[in-house]
């Protein structure tokens, strides 16, 4: 991913994760909240991207360009093909693994890279105190994903649970926002809280922190139901405002989404992300138990 320092083009999707959504015609396709939808080839290097996004921009002069600050993306191939590897028995709803200490600190390292390049968090924290000036939300993004690298890279994990949901059947979507209870933290210098993004179309990757200090367990993966896919789907909505990417059929928009708005829970709290964080306690979870949530 290395551009040169005048690059204007900043990804907030990597490519090597765009590739994961392509249809067979080597498209990605995505829909807005008016419905139409719309799609371009995956080595098109114009999805997931903000002009300027990453560069600071003073008198005429490009002062600084920290794309090639999130060097993360070039374990993109690595991680997600690991990620393929740890799969459950098809009997067993769910399972529980121990995930390596590397993985484990570049797949943290590449979610909060996701969450901070995302339009959704460049609405919320890119510049609110002064809104006419973007060189300031930018050296916020610069500073959160800074500390963030320093966090997942040296910091302590015996307190952090990922659930892989995977999907056999029906398809994730991903949007230009994620449910994020988790960044937020970072500006108390602290790995602390939760968030849920889908990586593939049969992938979506919960991760927590935990009251409880353990190192084993640290994973989990659940074979999810069609009914889960499609909860997961409308909490994307939620968080999303102008994309939705998809493979395959459509997704169904929600009314939240044709808002056009960065939405967000009005409490941290959320029945199906409550049934996964049993699951990070370690319990096995009763299906039949969560029929209300459907």
């Amino acid at each position: 991913m290395k551009r040169s320092k005048e690059s204007r083009q900043h990804h907030w999707w990597p490519v090597g994760l765009q590739r994961k959504w392509r249809d067979s015609s080597g498209r990605v396709s995505w829909i807005q909240p008016n419905g139409e939808t719309d799609h371009k080839k995956v080595d098109n290097r114009k999805i997931g991207y903000k002009r300027y996004g990453h560069t600071i921009f003073r008198d005429s002069v490009w002062k600084t360009n920290f794309e090639d600050l999130f060097k993360i993306d070039n374990k993109v191939p690595d991680i997600v093909d690991k990620l393929g590897a740890i799969r459950g028995d098809r009997g067993n709803s769910c399972q529980f693994y121990q995930l390596e200490e590397n993985l484990h600190r570049n797949l943290l390292l590449f979610l909060y890279s996701i969450l901070i390049r995302s339009p959704a968090y460049r609405s919320k924290y890119g510049n609110p105190a002064f809104p006419d000036n973007e060189d300031i939300g930018k050296a916020n993004i610069y500073q959160s994903y800074e500390t963030a690298k320093a966090l997942c890279n040296t910091g302590s994990i015996s307190n952090q649970f990922f659930v892989f949901l995977r999907s056999s059947t029906k398809k994730f979507i991903f949007g230009d926002g994620s449910l994020d209870w988790l960044t937020c933290n970072l500006f108390a210098n602290q790995i602390l809280g939760k968030t849920l993004i889908p990586l593939t179309p049969e992938l979506c990757i919960y991760f927590c922190t935990t009251l409880i200090m353990t190192t084993k367990p640290n994973c989990a993966v659940l074979n999810t139901e069609p009914w889960m896919v499609e909860k997961i789907n409308d909490i994307t909505q939620i968080y999303s405002s102008n994309q939705l990417f998809y493979l395959g059929k459509a997704p169904k928009l929600t009314d939240l989404f044709r808002k056009e708005r960065f939405l967000e829970h009005k409490e941290q709290s959320e029945p199906f992300i409550d049934f996964l964080d049993k699951i990070a306690g370690n319990r096995t979870p009763d299906l039949k138990s969560i029929n209300a949530f459907r």
